[in-house]
């Protein structure tokens, strides 16, 4: 099984640069059957690299072994010959400290991040101006929610009624009473039907009633703490935008490569590990080659949505295998376009798109001069999963046939460039670790939680307080360190 690449023919190109360097000078050792490190790192994204480094920092030697072709994980960008297209983490915000620790040393190139087009609205049959919103016949909201665009519906309305006052003491016993249905919670606090389905369209997760509100206020007050008179925001402006804030230039990808490029050991790539045998002085690791590792200890960054393939022995229970087994991760498939005229200018409209349809989000990123100059079609959870039923060339012309029903501008107006589904990819199957109703109080403690301590898990699902990729990282500087403390 590989890694899906929806890519048009006519577009792909290989990686290039220092990518392609990794993957040649990476490749299995065929003649190994066995080897000793005194960690091994399983996976190979901003978690695992940043739990090497720190090691390696310290004198210890460390095997990543990464069952992809490529280092990376959840930073994934989609190059071709017009140009890089991110689809994992897009932003490096200020408060980022241990990416930006690792990404300094290895002179990461950043540039500032691309401002977007405003979006212009597909819903309830209606085609809107973002200016006529507030007064149209297709908003159905209710009293106050009727000003609030649609995008920016989520963040103000959950952190209305975010009742986490210290982050660090969000899972408080006193605040368990919120691990409920963000739906069912939204809608007894007096939100609307209307604004809880156009949450939905929007926010990055497998549905609202899917998703614990105590795990979401949570998300939200660590990207942007409440503020007296804070002004509506859409939560992806709340998480990113200058000052401060960075892009990477050549896409998020080659800030894993540049990272990567300081370690002192050689990757495995292409080699999936299939099983960890933990024992009270060591644990060895099995890759699906036949090939093993006998180690101290071992760092797992393996999303727990893609850990059905590797079994553990002593085999984990209780809360720990129920997290182990049952994490929730949003499904995210996006489709990339390239506008060859200027479709915008023939409705009048803005050149971005949020839809009530199954293509819920076309981003429209502007370039360096300010001009449209790429789409991302970025379709989350349910929705993601029924695109994800069809064929790599189906998802394209499915798309892209419907952008232009949904905005007859749109019609021979667009250029495929490719789309990438998380959920196909084998080794994530997913893009964000979301807990659902009662997680909270039932796995949250047990997510970081080791194994006979030779076995410690890092990535942004164990994460406590911080959000995006900065969870990653400090995850992975935080099992090093712990690692440090008991076998070094």
């Amino acid at each position: 099984m590989t890694k899906t690449h929806l890519m048009t023919n006519r577009r792909q190109v290989m990686v290039g640069g220092l990518s392609a360097a990794l993957i040649a000078g990476c490749s299995p050792r065929s003649s190994w059957s066995s080897s000793e490190a005194d960690v091994v790192v399983i996976g190979g994204g901003m978690a695992g690299v940043a739990a090497a480094l720190s090691l390696e920092e310290q004198g210890v030697k460390v095997q990543i072994v990464e069952a992809d072709s490529q280092l990376g994980g959840r930073c994934y960008t989609l190059r071709t010959q017009d140009g890089a297209f991110d689809c994992g983490a897009t932003t490096i915000g200020p408060n980022y400290g241990s990416v930006l620790y690792h990404a300094n040393r290895a002179d990461v190139p950043f540039i500032a991040p691309n401002s977007k087009d405003k979006f212009s609205y597909h819903i309830n049959g209606q085609f809107v101006h973002p200016d006529a919103w507030q007064s149209s016949p297709a908003n159905l909201l209710v009293g106050g929610e009727r000003a609030i665009l649609p995008e920016q519906l989520e963040f103000p309305t959950v952190m209305q009624h975010n009742k986490i006052e210290d982050i660090h003491k969000w899972n408080a016993d006193e605040l368990l009473a919120f691990d409920v249905p963000l739906g069912q919670y939204l809608r007894k606090n007096g939100v609307s039907e209307e604004a809880l389905r156009l949450i939905d369209l929007t926010s990055n997760t497998m549905g609202l009633d899917q998703t614990s509100a105590l795990f979401q206020m949570r998300e939200f007050a660590g990207i942007a703490p409440p503020k007296a008179g804070d002004k509506v925001r859409e939560v992806y402006d709340a998480a990113g935008g200058p000052p401060g804030f960075y892009n990477v230039k050549g896409g998020m990808l080659t800030l894993i490569e540049r990272i990567a490029a300081n370690l002192k050991s050689e990757p495995i790539l292409n080699d999936a590990v299939s099983g960890i045998d933990v024992e009270k002085d060591a644990a060895t690791v099995t890759l699906a080659s036949g090939k093993t590792i006998r180690a101290k200890g071992v760092i797992c960054t393996v999303p727990y949505s893609a850990m059905s393939s590797i079994a553990i022995t002593p085999s984990p229970s209780g809360p720990k295998k129920a997290a182990l087994q049952n994490s929730l991760y949003t499904l995210t498939t996006h489709v990339f376009f390239i506008p060859n005229e200027p479709y915008w200018e023939k409705d009048g409209h803005p050149a971005g798109l949020v839809s009530d349809d199954i293509v819920e989000r076309v981003m429209a990123n502007h370039d360096e001069d300010g001009k449209v100059a790429w789409l991302d079609v970025w379709i989350n959870g349910t929705a993601a999963a029924q695109l994800d039923k069809m064929g790599e060339k189906e998802i394209v012309k499915f798309v892209q046939k419907r952008l232009g029903e949904l905005r007859p501008s749109m019609q021979g107006a667009l250029s495929p460039v490719g789309a990438y589904s998380w959920g196909r990819n084998p080794y994530v199957r997913g893009n964000k670790h979301v807990m659902r109703p009662g997680e909270v109080q039932a796995i949250a403690p047990w997510m970081a939680t080791p194994i006979m301590d030779r076995l410690r898990f890092a990535g942004e699902h164990t994460r406590s307080t911080q959000a995006g990729l900065e969870a990653a990282a400090a995850s992975g500087m935080r099992e090093a360190a712990a690692y440090m403390d008991l076998f070094a």
